[in-house]
């Protein structure tokens, strides 16, 4: 792997990471740009630092696409925690390592910045080396500020931060098992894995982080209905192929006969509570929606109890 430092922060990168995580088919530096209201250049670079750290990568498109299983940590794991998941992200990254190295034999860290530059061929600036570094290393915990620009790596044994992590994994276990419980055995086993059950689980877990964004569990939950409704129409032989969102897919299956009209109407409530949250300002009233805590916790569960339901009628249950 050749390696590359970016003028970007610890805030930046969990962004971008987070953005990815919220659409299937990738990201760009506009997308970033707009979800985090930075400039471009600031979203590119922040998702190029990303890639570096192992959070995401480059699909066939260009676009970024999340990287499994850190960029879900990172991004689901409560605010406090989150630090603790970018540094074990961080200290695996080599140059990282080698400033840290560096930062405790010389105890300068421009000087370290240097070095590292030189080691690893890296095109940036010294000072954007030390300015990104500086900004993770301080953000995750592992270097200390002394003042008058001096740092110096936090040292003693990690095991305060690693038991974080061992937090945050466990609570990813527990929210599957809470999913897997509420949709049911026959939904969990026969929905799509990675396209519908890991947004499901992430959806739930952004919903119990909902103070902090009312838009992620919705966009996560529906995300996981419309992957949910192109496996339905595959396992019917149905062509969504040009049906995007979960209203096209659902009226392309309701014209087909697998749909009820009080399933389709179901999913109907999903997708234009999706489509408030997505498409910006509405013509209809002049302005974009407001989205409330209640509406994003349950639109989570209306949209596993859908799910459970349409794996049911597939079987021949009828179940609302």
């Amino acid at each position: 792997m050749s390696f590359e430092v970016y003028q970007t922060t610890a805030e930046h990168i969990i962004g971008a990471t987070d953005a990815a995580l919220q659409k299937n088919n990738g990201v760009d530096k506009n997308l970033v740009a707009n979800f985090l209201d930075i400039p471009d250049e600031s979203a590119q670079n922040a998702l190029c630092m990303a890639e570096q750290l192992k959070l995401v990568f480059k699909n066939k498109t260009g676009k970024f696409m999340p990287l499994f299983p850190f960029a879900i940590y990172l991004v689901t794991s409560v605010r406090q925690n989150k630090a603790a998941i970018l540094r074990l992200v961080l200290e695996q990254y080599t140059p990282y390592k080698t400033f840290k190295f560096r930062l405790e034999l010389d105890g300068l860290a421009p000087a370290a910045a240097s070095k590292v530059r030189a080691l690893y061929k890296i095109n940036a600036h010294r000072d954007v080396i030390l300015g990104s570094f500086i900004d993770l290393g301080t953000y995750t915990n592992s270097l200390i500020s002394e003042g008058a620009g001096l740092y110096r790596p936090k040292k003693g044994e990690p095991t305060e931060y690693l038991s974080v992590v061992e937090e945050v994994i466990q609570d990813r276990e527990t929210a599957a098992l809470h999913v897997r419980r509420r949709i049911g055995a026959e939904a969990a086993d026969w929905v799509d894995e990675n396209e519908v059950l890991d947004h499901l689980i992430t959806a739930y877990q952004r919903a119990a982080q909902v103070h902090e964004d009312q838009r992620a569990p919705i966009v996560h939950a529906a995300n996981a209905v419309e992957s949910f409704l192109a496996q339905l129409a595959d396992h019917y032989t149905v062509n969504v192929k040009n049906a995007d969102g979960i209203n096209a897919k659902a009226e392309k299956l309701a014209q087909e006969n697998h749909l009820t009209t009080k399933h389709k109407f179901m999913l109907k409530y999903l997708g234009h509570v999706r489509n408030a949250v997505d498409h910006g300002k509405d013509p209809e009233i002049g302005q974009t929606w407001e989205i409330s805590k209640t509406t994003a916790i349950e639109y989570v569960h209306v949209a596993q109890s859908v799910i459970s339901a349409l794996v049911a009628y597939s079987q021949k249950k009828f179940v609302v």
